[in-house]
């Protein structure tokens, strides 16, 4: 069996053979179906791979995308993405809690180099949980909100309403990061934890991130 990420460095060399108008169409069906992250990632791969191929084979005899899949890329890939199967559960889970070490430890470790600099080791319980609790929440949304622009915009010719709201996303998500931290200063009990602690802590949560993405690209 191919691993999943061999089909997707294939699927990448294999694009550079197609026309500009051939790749074009072919793009957009491929950014829709891998922005659905429930579907199965293996079986979206292995389509969007067969689909690559017979339109390679089409290619050759002089036919074009549209000719092949029809005029309406859009509702092909609806048809292939309601036919696909769901990603198991299991999968999803390990997936989300991959994402989610990610998340922490980056803003961990980019929170203890800060503390670098303010010299601060006291920390208060409740406001830094409420933190990360809106981090996780706010990252989470901002996943979802790339995946439906990725949806929105794969069959527009100009992505730029869609970078637009998601530039606007972000800068709410780290304007109510900021309004946190205003509004949850010095709650709960206090206790200290060293910037280089604090730093290490953040290095072992992307550790473990890195460490689940390699298994997950080797086991899929």
């Amino acid at each position: 069996m191919i691993a999943v990420q061999k089909l997707i460095q294939d699927n990448n060399e294999k694009r550079n053979r197609l026309t500009e108008e051939n790749e074009k169409y072919y793009d957009q069906l491929l950014v829709f179906i891998r922005s659905h992250l429930l579907l199965s990632e293996r079986q979206s791969e292995e389509v969007l791979m067969e689909m690559l191929d017979h339109l390679l084979l089409a290619q050759c005899e002089g036919k074009t995308a549209k000719e092949v899949f029809g005029t309406n890329p859009k509702a092909y890939a609806q048809e292939i993405v309601d036919a696909l199967p769901k990603e198991k559960k299991n999968s999803i889970w390990k997936f989300g809690i991959e994402l989610l070490g990610n998340l922490l430890g980056f803003f961990i470790t980019t929170s203890a180099l800060g503390k670098l600099f303010i010299k601060q080791d006291t920390m208060y319980l409740y406001s830094v949980l409420i933190l990360l609790g809106t981090v996780i929440i706010g990252g989470i949304a901002m996943i979802f909100l790339i995946l439906y622009v990725l949806k929105k915009s794969a069959f527009e010719d100009s992505n730029t309403k869609g970078i637009w709201k998601v530039t606007f996303g972000f800068v709410i998500f780290i304007g109510v990061i900021i309004g946190v931290l205003s509004l949850s200063k010095e709650l709960g009990p206090t206790f200290s934890i060293t910037w280089y602690t604090q730093l290490g802590i953040g290095c072992m949560l992307l550790l473990l991130s890195y460490m689940m993405k390699r298994h997950r690209i080797v086991t899929t």
